[in-house]
């Protein structure tokens, strides 16, 4: 990778390694099925959209990204790292909304109905409730970065973007560890609850949809 750049966004495009990850490049025809934003370079401060352990799949909402995402016994997900200058007042933008999300995590759902309409180019439009690949796209709008047409899966993202790649390689082993309770194990009565649940509060949101 290169050197760290002030006013630079990383996007960061990977094929997890987990049957979910395999299911949706089959799908989509991509060789990346996620994608998140990274602050800096060594992706210590990395955010997305995705399941909130790694038992339950269909249980998501704002994660901040640790390595135990992106390895699983001896595999490790291929990645590609691209780097989008967006001013120094674009990165504070985007890290006040980060940091707004944050404080108020459990307000956000992963957007199920969407990632289930994405091989026939359509969204699901709820209160907030992201893909990763919609909410990359929001980061970016706030941040000032106009994309050439919508996305609706990680690869069709990278191609509007693969013109500035950084990196591409392993996920690297330096990066940092922030989320180690990902790997907790979930009973499965509270897997199906929690699933339950989420796909409940989504289906209720669909109806402030605004588009």
């Amino acid at each position: 990778m290169e050197e760290n750049r002030n006013g630079y966004l990383y996007i960061v495009f990977s094929n997890t390694p987990c049957k979910m990850g395999s299911f949706i490049r089959a799908v989509t025809h991509g060789m990346y099925n996620h994608v998140s934003v990274a602050l800096n370079e060594d992706l210590s401060e990395m955010y997305s959209f995705a399941r909130l352990k790694r038992d339950t799949p269909f249980c998501g909402g704002f994660v901040h990204e640790g390595a135990e995402r992106y390895r699983l016994k001896e595999r490790t997900a291929d990645i590609s790292i691209c780097g989008i200058e967006v001013g120094e007042e674009g990165v504070e933008k985007v890290r006040s909304r980060i940091k707004n999300m944050e404080q108020q995590r459990d307000a956000y759902l992963y957007n199920l109905f969407s990632a289930m309409l994405v091989p026939i180019h359509k969204k699901a439009y709820a209160r907030d409730s992201y893909t990763c690949v919609e909410f990359v796209s929001a980061i970016l709008k706030i941040a000032g970065v106009s994309l050439l047409c919508e996305c609706y899966s990680a690869s069709e993202l990278y191609l509007q973007l693969h013109d500035r790649e950084v990196y591409r390689g392993e996920f690297p082993e330096s990066a940092s560890i922030v989320d180690e309770s990902y790997c907790d194990r979930v009973s499965i009565p509270r897997r199906i609850g929690n699933s339950l649940k989420q796909f409940g509060r989504l289906l209720r949101r669909i109806h402030t949809q605004t588009n």
